[in-house]
């Protein structure tokens, strides 16, 4: 078989393998940890035309790849890691040089011989360097540091809180738009300011410079960076989705040493990238319901370390539990749980009521969640949309959101393991979802309830009286070119008539004035909404944040507040192909900004912003720098001889 991508020169062909002349090899230089289970890929190529191609377009299949530790006599893999030597893998691939042959439809064709080393691991801390000799002796190495376990518990248990898509700048928009200022001076916080460390992560992939949410949360929960797409693998060149090399993550390794608790929380559909990534080992990640199963079940098409299911799985993406064509196999899942001991919940009354001793599945609609700012101030935008979680095509209108997912969460794990300790993995899902869409109120409504629920966790712990003993981590997997550069005056906006008239209504410098979010409307008839001084007074003020992304597909902006739904700035203008124009329905009084994307992009996309990590609890020090994501830092020792779950180094 044979299949075709694009990739430049200066990329890998369809792999996280390094290449060197017509060789590849998994982990060129990367860290691991003692005793973490991994797969290693060995693949020589022969490209048979193309601007590479050379000799007969037949791969040699006379390779040897050894291993030594530090200065010790290099042995082959098989005898070191005391397993059969593998037998050889063939395919080949076809793949597009540039954005020329693409366009041409020439692509150019490579065959492979393989090798793959599975479920082997490095047990004693050291250099190691991996010798792969091919094509009458050509040799590329790989140096692998092998970090060793703590032996002392430095903390019980971890939050980590993920924000996704979460900037800097967004958090700077959300303190402008629910807290007030006297003076220049905020007379309230975030919960996020007041954590005593804050560092900073870059975010960058093997095969790019901008990440996706798949690679990214790789690099969080496992401490090796991956390709975008890939979810918990190295990718190779093989068509085969499923059988990457895999490396174990901080979910598999953590219940692996210590028998502790995992909880899985997600405003997403629970197959989506973040929550994924903890179970899944495949280079697709769009495999959704493999990634459903490997939550129950672990991966079972090859031999791998044991996994009995986390004790919490919050969040939606019901198509894929129900039975059907969305589900694994058809099969029903909520069944599938059940039957190993889950309790299984549909909507937040459930949820709240659920005992706390039990191991619980919630799922609460199709698809992904409801966002903050519609089930708590447009309320009517729940109604019609068919997203019940139970395929009666009702309306999920009784959802929890992120706070009562968590607090819950925390609920469990604590009565479940208190004594071994506990992983929880929060995440704000559609910061970055309604980013894609240029809905910015929306994106900043999930991201105060993000920080509401940082701050209710923390409430939370001190109550049952974990607060000393639990580490808590509030950061992002990636961002969006997102921020604010001044006021607009919608109500002047929507009075112009042509489109650079009503550029006129934009306020920069002095004239940006105040933010009119908090407080009441007088002259306006925005509707008003208050919860504290975690939300803003007024989701439609007449002055406005003027906002924008850096990467777009063409759209109009009138800067005010969609209160009839979720946005869609652009439409496809044809069926045959896709070609983005401005949606005539949206934003009617605003005035079109042409895009800066091709014009097969529909939303905006990712950008390479490094992303804040705010840390408070056991180990906090050790996140209070600028580092790759992760720089072996968040498996921190949650028990004896656990890993140090600081987050890895990339």
């Amino acid at each position: 078989m044979s299949h075709a991508r694009l990739r430049f020169p200066s990329r890998p062909v369809r792999s996280s393998c390094v290449q060197i002349s017509r060789a590849l090899l998994t982990y060129i230089r990367t860290d691991f940890l003692a005793g973490q289970l991994f797969d290693v890929r060995v693949e020589v190529h022969a490209p048979v035309n193309g601007t590479e191609a050379n000799g007969n377009g037949t791969p040699n299949p006379d390779f040897e790849l050894t291993i030594a530790r530090g200065d010790e006599g290099a042995v082959t893999a098989a005898e070191w890691f005391k397993i059969a030597e593998p037998e050889l893998e063939t395919w080949n691939f076809t793949w597009f040089e540039d954005y020329f042959a693409r366009d041409a439809q020439t692509p150019s064709l490579v065959n492979v011989v393989s090798k793959a080393y599975r479920r082997v691991a490095l047990y004693d801390a050291g250099t190691y360097t991996a010798t792969l000799t091919y094509n009458n002796r050509t040799k590329t190495t790989a140096e692998w540091l092998v970090r060793d376990l703590d032996k002392v518990a430095k903390t019980k248990n971890v939050v980590l809180f993920i924000g996704d898509g979460m900037t800097t700048n967004m958090i700077s928009a959300a303190r402008l738009i629910a807290h007030k200022t006297v003076n220049g001076r905020y007379q309230s916080l975030l919960q996020m300011d007041k954590f005593p460390v804050i560092g900073h992560q870059m975010t960058h992939s093997i095969d790019s410079f901008i990440t996706d949410s798949a690679n990214s949360a790789t690099a969080l929960y496992t401490g090796h960076k991956s390709t975008v797409n890939a979810l918990g693998v190295y990718r190779d060149s093989s068509p085969d989705p499923f059988d990457d090399p895999k490396f174990e993550t901080i979910a598999e390794i953590f219940r692996r040493l210590t028998g502790g608790g995992v909880g899985i929380v997600s405003t997403a559909y629970l197959a989506d990238a973040t929550p994924a990534a903890l179970t899944a080992h495949t280079a697709d990640r769009d495999q959704y319901g493999h990634v459903v199963d490997t939550f129950l079940n672990g991966i079972t098409n090859f031999t791998w370390t044991n996994w009995t299911g986390p004790d919490v799985l919050f969040g939606g993406g019901a198509e894929n539990f129900l039975p059907g064509e969305d589900s694994y196999k058809g099969q029903d899942y909520y069944q599938l749980f059940a039957d190993k001991g889950y309790n299984v919940v549909l909507n937040n009354t459930a949820l709240s009521a659920t005992p706390n001793g039990e191991k619980t599945l919630g799922v609460f609609s199709v698809s992904n969640m409801n966002v903050w700012l519609d089930r708590n101030v447009y309320k009517e935008n729940l109604l019609g949309k068919k997203n019940s979680p139970d395929g009666s095509e009702g309306n999920a209108t009784d959802q929890p959101g992120l706070k009562e997912m968590t607090l819950k969460a925390i609920d469990i794990l604590h009565t479940r393991h208190a004594k071994e300790g506990w992983l929880l993995m929060s995440e704000a899902a559609s910061i970055d979802k309604q980013m894609h869409t240029l809905d910015y109120d929306r994106a900043l409504g999930d991201l105060l309830e993000f920080d509401d629920t940082v701050k209710a966790t923390l409430g939370k712990l001190e109550e049952l009286g974990g607060d000393k003993e639990t580490l808590v981590l509030v950061t992002a997997d990636h961002g969006h070119g997102f921020d604010v550069a001044g006021s607009v005056d919608t109500k002047y906006l929507g009075a112009q008539k042509t489109d650079r008239e009503k550029r006129g209504a934009i306020g920069t410098y002095a004239e940006s004035g105040l933010s009119q979010y908090v407080v009441a409307g007088e002259e306006t008839d925005g509707l008003q909404f208050s919860e504290g001084q975690a939300f803003p007074a007024n989701w439609d003020p007449r002055y406005t944040l003027f906002s924008a992304v850096g990467a777009n597909p063409d759209r109009r902006e009138n800067y005010r507040v969609h209160k009839t739904g979720p946005r869609k700035p652009a439409v496809n203008s044809t069926e045959e192909e896709d070609d983005y124009i401005v949606n005539d329905k949206d934003a009617v009084t605003g005035f079109v900004v042409n895009g800066t994307l091709p014009v097969s992009n529909a939303q905006g996309v990712h950008s390479l912003t490094d992303v804040p990590v705010f840390a408070q609890g056991p180990c906090q020090e050790l996140f209070g720098a600028q580092y790759v994501q992760w720089k072996q830092r968040l498996l921190s020792p949650l028990c004896d001889h656990s890993p140090s779950l600081p987050l890895f180094e990339l």
